[in-house]
């Protein structure tokens, strides 16, 4: 009886230590490949990839001790689901459970040159920036803006008879590029992004306009550039709906900006009369091409405008507007406007 007890205790030693030693090299397993080494490793993650495929690109890396253990960490987070492909940067002291939250959470290592297109650019400062970062040669851009047709093949929607160049459709954000990218791989990176922006949603709400995408994007444009306020847009785009409809020039300042190389500090009466078919106070319609690349906000906007009878709008010195009718009106608000402009100047 005493040498049972004695041999169902030694089962029972020999149990837990085994237990104690499964969950010791299970726990090492699971932790750092290495908590002092922390170098930068960037991996990347294909599209498609299976647990096993990540598991083996990790373990090729050293980011992982054990494969199988791996894999069963991954099955319990429930968390394959949701990974995403892209680089991811690590190193050797992040665990199974940090590398499995990192790929889920889609947060990508972006490496390259980083470029910024603030809304509102215009190519020319596009290719200012580019070229600024050692990113392409200036005519080479210049050349392939100019002749959207280059880009027919992989973007359907430039395929359109009245766009007879890539303004307004680099859309603007920050993008990464290789060194060595090219001015054509660079140009369709921005116009992917236009192409992902510019939803179904948007492509049918502009049918029903009865609009083509260069009149959308060309009046979005024009809109971005008289806007400071997201909620000025849409009454904006309203004014020159209603400016359209009658046959009104939509006389924007913008657009006479767009005619120069470097933007004028004010435009004066003089500019009005400059003879180019971007001088929307001499010529009806909208100017031959977008004049800058507009954010999804004004392209909402123009799709989706306030239904207003407004005519003219001025700008407030809190960099709202005041709208109104008739010209009247308008004067008036001009003179409030340049009132308050000359007091706030006297005061400086």
């Amino acid at each position: 009886m005493n040498t049972n007890k004695k041999r169902l205790g030694i089962i029972g030693g020999i149990s837990i230590i085994l237990i104690i030693l499964i969950s010791v090299f299970i726990f090492t397993q699971i932790g750092p490949y290495d908590k002092n080494n922390k170098k930068d490793i960037v991996v990347e993650i294909p599209q498609g990839a299976t647990t096993s495929t990540i598991s083996d690109i990790l373990y090729k890396n050293k980011l992982i001790k054990n494969k199988v253990i791996f894999k069963v960490s991954v099955r319990l987070s429930n968390k394959a689901q949701y990974f995403k492909a892209g680089k991811y940067l690590f190193n050797q002291t992040y665990s199974n459970k940090e590398i499995i939250d990192e790929i889920s959470s889609g947060n990508i290592y972006n490496d390259g040159i980083k470029i910024t297109i603030p809304e509102g650019s215009t190519s020319r400062e596009i290719i200012s920036i580019l070229v600024g970062q050692k990113l392409g040669n200036k005519e080479s851009y210049e050349n392939l803006i100019s002749n959207p047709q280059e880009f027919y093949e992989k973007f359907e929607f430039l395929n359109e008879e009245d766009i007879t160049s890539l303004e307004g459709f680099l859309y603007p954000s920050t993008y990464y590029f290789d060194e060595n990218a090219s001015e054509k791989e660079v140009l369709s990176a921005m116009l992917s992004q236009f192409d992902k922006v510019y939803t179904e949603k948007l492509r049918d709400r502009q049918k029903e306009l009865k609009m083509t995408t260069e009149q959308v994007i060309n009046l979005a444009s024009i809109v971005e550039k008289e806007a400071v306020l997201d909620e000025d847009r849409p009454i904006i785009a309203s004014v020159f709906y209603n400016r359209l409809e009658i046959g009104m020039p939509i006389q924007s300042d913008a657009t006479i900006q767009y005619i120069f190389k470097e933007r004028k500090k004010i435009v004066t009466y003089k500019d009005l009369e400059i003879d180019s078919p971007y001088n929307s106070y001499k010529n009806k319609g909208l100017p031959p091409t977008p004049i800058a690349s507009p954010g999804i906000e004004s392209i909402k906007a123009t799709l989706y405008p306030e239904k207003t009878e407004y005519l003219y709008f001025v700008a407030k010195i809190d960099g709202g507007n005041n709208y109104s009718v008739n010209y009247e009106d308008h004067l008036k608000y001009v003179k409030e406007y340049k009132e308050e402009r000359d007091k706030l100047n006297k005061e400086k």
